[in-house]
């Protein structure tokens, strides 16, 4: 407990940037693990048949467990959580730049689920940047 929290006040806005990157990789993978058909309709995805299920779950699921848990590993591993924010930094800017760029290739913007993706993802890059300078500037 005590290393936790050694590395916690190491460097106090990149723990809870990794904190919340975590979470919501774990909190998508439970999601997409147990209701995979649900939830991607959520994401207008519509599955074929079984197979596209098994990819819901896989890519989804899996792949957001595979993140989270990485990102877990690397701030355990290297006593730091600044490479794992820097990987999340990746990782969400990434999807959001991609998103919008092909929101409006694609003409998507009016599907309700751009309409919650969009600012959604916009102030989760916006509060993972602020952890990072915050992180850069204050330790």
């Amino acid at each position: 407990m005590e290393a936790i929290k050694t590395l916690f006040m190491q460097n106090i806005p990149a723990a809870i940037a990794v904190i919340g990157l975590v979470g919501y990789f774990f909190g998508m993978a439970v999601v997409f693990v147990i209701s995979p058909l649900k939830n991607a309709e959520s994401f207008s995805i519509k599955p074929v048949d079984n197979a596209g299920k098994t990819e819901i779950r896989v890519y989804y699921g899996g792949i957001s467990f595979a993140l989270g848990a990485f990102l877990l590993y690397l701030t355990i591993a290297l006593g730091t959580a600044e490479y794992s924010l820097v990987g999340g930094l990746f990782f969400s800017t990434t999807v959001f730049v991609t998103r919008s760029i092909f929101l409006c290739v694609d003409k998507g913007w009016k599907c309700p689920y751009t309409k919650l993706a969009i600012p959604a993802e916009g102030l989760f890059v916006v509060a993972l940047w602020t952890c990072f300078i915050l992180s850069k500037v204050l330790y």
